[in-house]
Order: structure tokens, then C-alpha cells, then sequence
């Protein structure tokens, strides 16, 4: 059987693990080979190797090695025997991958809601094989999204979590985005950077901050009109923002939220820098401030996403690194030094597109 290349979880590594005799599987009846095309480096990954794999759904027992990687897209490489007269997977044909494996009968399924299946808590990436590597099976048909054709690999790639998850965050408080409303986004990294642009198309005045002062110019390309490394020390008052969007995650960015969210105001946090911090349960409470939480979203807003994406509303900001590079970039991730979104090609040595 061929084998092929790819960077993964090993149960007990403290680093990412590199494969180098990964079997190229054969679709069975009902099944694609993807060929991946790109794949996306998130903060999710050096997680995952320091908290471990997402658990699955009992019986099923917790995964010890599995290939990395949750944002995926890609070409169809085969087909199964059964789909070989599909119009709808035709080799060639260009798709990404949504992360969770939905399986398409539960109520939160049947209601649109697939990111929280509550019958499959299986991931790409996350708990079983994902894209750091050059080809994956793909069993569940219905992770499969098509990518627009103005849009590219790499875009779609990233649409997948970069985009959908601020996406999903922002589509649950929309109703409360006005002109007048002024917007914080704490975190100008691939979610944040994202978050601004589709707060752009609500025509709220939208405040960045970050630690990074080099992010300033992307940021307010993207639609901020201020940024800020340290909000404190801006002109804007205690208690003076609508809605804070936390793409952060750490006990100074709850703090900041604290400090700077109006009374009624909305809390929308994301961002897991932290597996736990202090929430200000009092303070929060007295002054009726409303606080969301969220986590990827579903293969509808995925789809919406790379929508936005075609129309020129959204441009994700990627970097490509080198596959061979991947632990490296890992690194450089885990240590603040990276700008926008790092995405991978692992059928491809150059860093070009």
C-alpha cells in the first residue's frame, strides 16, 4: 500500500509528532479520497497536544495517535464504488471540510443546528485523522462543503474555523449591532482579524486592540476605526462599549471586558487562551450584562461563510509555510510570532501559491 507524509498526536508526546509510513487508504463503496490542497494551523492544535484529543462519544475510547489538522479543504483524488457516477463528487471536484461529523438525525441536527450533533462528537483533527497530510478518507459525506470558485484553497481552508467561528459568535448577537453601536474586539489574530471584517457590513464603530503594535494598519484596513495595545490607557471611558468580542481568552482580557462593558451591555467570548479564569459573576450580575459563548458553528454558516468569502467581504489573512516546516510554525504560533493565519500545503514543497 503507498504511504505518505503527515504531523499528528501520539498519546504521552509533549511535541507534535511527524509520520512518515502513513497508509494511502482506498474509498470504500460510499467513501472519497480527498486530496488536501490546504490546511490551516490554529491555536486549537498546540492545545490539543497539551490538553489532549476532544473525548468521543462513549464506547468509543479515547484516541492515542491520529494525523492533526482541523482546517481542511481539498480535492476529491477517488471515488468510491457507489458514488462513481455521482455528478455531485466528481474527481477534481473542490470541497471543504466541515470539522464535526454531524450525524444528520439528531434534533440538533434536524434543526440546523449540526455543530452541536449531540449523537457524534467526532472532529477532524481533533479526534481522528484531519489535513496535516497528504490525503485523507473521508467517510461522512456530509462534512463535505462546496468551495466557490472564486475562492480559493486557502481561503476555504481557514473558512472552515478562522471565519466560522467569529461568524457564528456575530450571527448570535447581530439583533443587537446598530450604526450607533460601539464594538470592541479584543485579539487581532486570525479570528479577531476575521471579526472585523464582518462587523464591517454592520456599520458599527468597531474599537481593536492587541498586544501587537504591528497589527495596527491590518486591523484598521480590515474596518477598525481604532486600535489600541492597551485600552486603559485609551480615551474611552469605564462601562462605555455595547458589545465586547473576547478573541483572547486570559484573565486580562475577562478584566478588560469588566471594566469596559456597559450596563446591559453583551459579553461574546470565544478566545482559549486559558482552560479557566475568574468570571466577575457580581459585578456582571448588577449590572445585567449578558454573556455568550461559543464554538465553531454549523455547515450552514460554514457555507455562508465562503459566501462572504466569494463577494469580497471577507478576505482571510494567510501566510503559507513550507509542510515540512509544520513544527516550527507550531512553535511560532505557541510563542506570539505569528501574524494572521498559517496555512499549509502539504501536496506542495513551495511556499508560493
Amino acid at each position: 500500500m503507498p504511504t505518505q507524509t503527515g504531523y499528528g498526536y501520539v498519546k504521552g508526546a509533549t511535541e507534535i509528532t511527524k509520520f512518515t509510513d502513513l497508509p494511502i487508504p482506498e474509498p470504500g463503496p460510499s467513501q472519497i479520497l480527498l486530496k488536501i490542497e490546504a490546511a490551516g494551523l490554529c491555536l486549537s492544535d498546540p492545545h490539543t497536544l497539551i490538553g489532549g484529543p476532544i473525548a468521543p462519544k462513549p464506547p468509543k475510547p479515547m484516541p492515542t495517535k491520529f494525523v492533526m489538522g482541523h482546517e481542511i479543504a481539498g480535492s476529491i483524488h477517488k471515488v468510491g464504488s457507489e458514488l462513481a457516477n455521482s455528478p455531485q463528487y466528481k474527481v477534481g471536484g473542490r470541497f471543504a471540510l466541515q470539522i464535526n461529523q454531524g450525524c444528520g438525525a439528531c434534533k440538533s441536527c434536524r434543526a440546523g443546528d449540526d455543530g452541536n450533533c449531540t449523537e457524534s462528537y467526532q472532529a477532524y483533527g481533533l479526534n481522528e485523522d484531519g489535513g496535516f497530510q497528504q490525503f485523507l478518507l473521508v467517510r461522512n459525506l456530509r462534512t463535505l462543503i462546496p468551495i466557490p470558485d472564486n475562492v480559493s484553497f486557502a481561503e476555504a481552508a481557514v473558512a472552515v474555523d478562522s471565519v466560522l467561528t467569529p461568524f457564528h459568535a456575530i450571527q448570535k448577537v447581530k439583533h443587537k449591532i446598530k450604526p450607533s453601536s460601539k464594538v470592541l474586539v479584543q485579539g487581532c489574530g486570525g479570528l479577531g482579524l476575521n471579526a472585523i471584517q464582518i462587523l464591517k457590513q454592520y456599520n458599527c464603530h468597531i474599537v481593536a486592540t492587541d498586544l501587537k503594535p504591528d497589527i495596527e494598519t491590518i486591523a484598521k484596513g480590515y474596518g477598525a476605526r481604532e486600535f489600541y495595545t492597551d485600552l486603559n490607557k485609551s480615551k474611552h471611558e469605564p462601562m462605555s462599549f455595547d458589545i465586547i468580542f473576547d478573541f483572547v481568552g486570559i484573565q486580562q482580557s475577562v478584566d478588560i471586558s469588566n471594566t469596559f462593558v456597559k450596563r446591559k451591555g453583551t459579553v461574546s467570548q470565544t478566545g482559549l487562551g486559558r482552560y479557566k479564569f475568574k468570571m466577575p459573576n457580581y459585578t456582571f450580575a448588577y449590572r445585567e450584562v449578558e454573556v455568550y459563548y461559543n464554538f465553531g458553528g454549523s455547515s450552514a454558516e460554514t457555507m455562508e461563510c465562503l459566501e462572504w468569502i466569494s463577494k469580497g467581504w471577507i478576505k482571510p489573512n494567510v501566510q503559507f509555510v513550507d509542510f515540512d516546516n509544520l513544527p516550527q510554525a507550531m512553535q511560532d504560533l505557541t510563542n506570539n510570532k505569528v501574524r494572521g493565519r498559517v496555512v499549509f500545503r502539504p501536496n506542495h514543497k513551495a511556499s508560493k501559491l
